[in-house]
């Protein structure tokens, strides 16, 4: 990928955390919008915390795939794919789970 190319996924992934951090500071946002970020949310901390030890970014992409038809006026291609990429991200991630 072109170092362009990179440079606007990181920014939509910004933006998207962006907007997830600043949910209910002041920003009114439609039921509709705070349920598609709190299902994103689930997401991509269900991926980050699994204990599971594969596929568990397929089966973030998975459980997206199910929201998105619900969800889809909301987003284009390029935010799917930024959503897609911070599953990746999550899945990258050490668990903070505590592991016996």
């Amino acid at each position: 990928m072109s170092e362009a190319g990179l440079r606007i996924q990181v920014e939509t992934c910004m933006d998207i955390q962006y907007i997830s951090s600043v949910t209910g500071k002041g920003i009114d946002m439609s039921k509709e919008k705070q349920l598609f970020q709190s299902a994103l949310d689930v997401i991509i901390d269900g991926v980050a915390v699994s204990t599971a030890e594969e596929g568990r970014e397929e089966a973030g992409r998975v459980l997206l795939e199910g929201v998105l038809p619900r969800f889809a006026h909301l987003l284009d291609d390029e935010k799917i794919k930024a959503i897609q990429s911070i599953i990746g991200m999550a899945d990258e991630a050490e668990s903070p789970t505590f592991k016996l």
